[in-house]
């Protein structure tokens, strides 16, 4: 079942390994047990201590590993992970600079390949499925950014095996939004208002590191003294704040999505995470997108760390861990359900290799191949062969090429959504691979003759794609600046598509699943330009 709404607790598994809880007191077991009863845990016990009720006759399985609480992932924009890393030519000051009409290659790079795949009523599923698994295979339980739209005109968000910040379906998980209305993104007094209502707001802010960038923060503050900020503003990459803006963001309540490698790749610079950490904003971890960004979270913690050691080791690794589990949690107000592993909580979770060492060390030294286990909502999903033959007897298991080692993945689902029923993580990865191969063909097709309606008539579902077309909302606030004489320019990047016919459009290889098996990744990082001193080389070494 996907996550959402508590079925029958028919299931009883039980784990033994190093129980890493990340609850208050961050609390480990070094030889512990883990009870799953259906979408909850039971209990966490030392192995020596007897089974709580019900797990009398539940053989513990050895995972041989340590036990995290499964990564919550609050920024990413997800369709796009098809695409590989994007060799960045130079360093750019804000957003604006980079996207749309401004970088000649970006209608190759993105625009293109994703106007494509994301109105092909095959080739969309195979994205949904692509990515989704990809975030799974990296560890990643929760993260945000795919959305569907009908031929009919309705909006549904997807609900998949990973969960979807945006659309949870369930009262403990309460759901955040990644867009607002136009009309709320322009308007001081409305944006307040949509702040003032109970539900966080993830928002890309002051996306870059010159004073256009700043500017869109300062824009907050819409009369003196008075700040569009409140405790359900999530500002997305916050690159252009100085030690002072981080001040009036804390105060004000709003938290902070990090996301280092895409900052870097792009502008040369990250947030000033020394100043965010002394104002006490609270933070949380995004890979943002594959064109600019890690295969997953477990490979952003490592961009961090690079990061944070470069600022003069600002964060420990346990801080780091806690971004992408118990504070992310506490950012969404999940912290309830999700985000340690505790008896109550919901069952997701992420075993990998190892069971020695300071565990916190041991998630952001991990490399993709070190993943055991990924378990959501109590069911296993993706791990070893072993694991997943004990834990999920009977369940159809799928071997896929290109994953680490023996790794088996499990995507069926009884309330899967109809446009993937049926299609496997490899037959989605040969249509990818085909058609990005022939892209010209296929965009001198679409250009000719978009397609309007499914092969069979049906309802059609597409890709609502980020910033490729206008959609009557936004991804950040557009608020004007404030001048001596009232308010100014509406602030925020302009992503605009250039005039006339797009240039021929090249083949594109789709992005590999992981890092240690994408050799093209790894090469490309290593020799990114922005990045500081043997900072892309270190990031290479440590993925694989």
């Amino acid at each position: 079942m996907s996550p959402g709404a508590d079925p029958p607790d028919t299931t009883r598994l039980a784990l033994r390994g190093r129980i890493v809880t990340l609850d208050d007191a961050d609390t480990v077991i070094d030889d512990g047990v883990l009870y799953l009863a259906g979408q909850r845990v039971e209990a966490v016990r030392p192995a020596a201590e007897p089974p709580p009720a019900g797990f009398e006759e539940v053989t513990p399985v050895r995972t041989r590993g340590s036990v995290y609480p499964g990564l919550i992932e609050l920024h990413n924009h997800l369709p796009y992970d098809v695409l590989p890393l994007w060799a960045v030519p130079k360093k750019y000051g804000n957003r604006s600079q980079w996207g749309g009409s401004a970088n000649p290659a970006y209608h190759g790079l993105v625009t293109g390949p994703m106007t494509v795949l994301g109105q092909d009523p095959r080739l969309m599923p195979a994205v949904v499925r692509y990515v989704e698994a990809k975030a799974l295979v990296n560890g990643t339980t929760t993260t945000q950014g795919i959305a569907l739209f009908s031929n009919a005109g309705a909006r549904r968000m997807y609900r998949g095996i990973v969960r979807n910040v945006e659309q949870t379906d369930t009262p403990d998980l309460p759901e955040a939004a990644s867009r607002i209305a136009d009309v709320e993104a322009a308007d001081a007094a409305r944006f307040l208002a949509r702040l003032q209502q109970p539900h966080r707001l993830l928002l890309h802010l002051a996306e870059g590191v010159d004073d256009a960038a700043r500017a869109h923060f300062q824009a907050l503050q819409f009369e003196p003294g008075t700040w569009a900020v409140t405790e359900n503003l999530v500002g997305i990459h916050c690159t252009g704040l100085t030690a002072e803006d981080f001040g009036v963001f804390a105060r004000h309540g709003g938290s902070m999505v990090w996301s280092p490698l895409s900052n870097l790749l792009l502008y040369g610079r990250t947030a000033d995470i020394a100043a965010a950490k002394e104002a006490g904003v609270t933070i949380g971890l995004g890979s943002d997108w594959s064109v600019s960004g890690s295969k997953g979270l477990l490979g952003e913690l490592k961009a961090a760390r690079l990061a944070s050691t470069a600022a003069g080791s600002v964060f420990t690794d346990r801080e780091l861990v806690a971004m992408a589990t118990r504070d992310a949690a506490r950012i969404l107000r999940w912290d309830g359900a999700l985000g340690s592993l505790r008896p109550g909580m919901r069952a997701d979770l992420l075993v990998v290799a190892g069971e020695s060492g300071d565990p916190y060390t041991s998630l952001v030294d991990a490399r993709d191949s070190d993943i055991r286990l990924v378990v959501i909502d109590g069911t296993p999903r993706y791990g070893t062969a072993a694991l997943l033959r004990a834990l999920a007897p009977g369940a159809t298991l799928e071997q896929v090429p290109g994953l680490p080692g023996d790794r088996l993945v499990q995507l069926d689902d009884g309330a899967m959504d109809p446009v993937l029923a049926g299609l496997t993580l490899t037959e989605a990865t040969d249509r990818l691979t085909e058609a990005l191969a022939d892209l010209p063909r296929l965009a001198a097709r679409a250009a000719s003759a978009p397609v309007t309606a499914s092969p069979d008539g049906e309802v059609q579902w597409q890709l609502a794609l980020d910033e490729i077309r206008p959609t009557g909302e936004e991804l950040r606030p557009r608020l004007p600046a404030l001048t001596a004489s009232g308010p100014g320019r509406p602030t925020g990047p302009s992503i605009t598509t250039a005039e006339g016919p797009p240039p021929p459009q090249l083949p594109v290889v789709l992005d590999g699943l992981t890092a240690t098996g994408d050799r093209t990744f790894l090469d490309t990082l290593a020799a990114e330009l922005n990045l500081p001193k043997e900072y892309g080389t270190s990031l290479s070494r440590l993925l694989t």
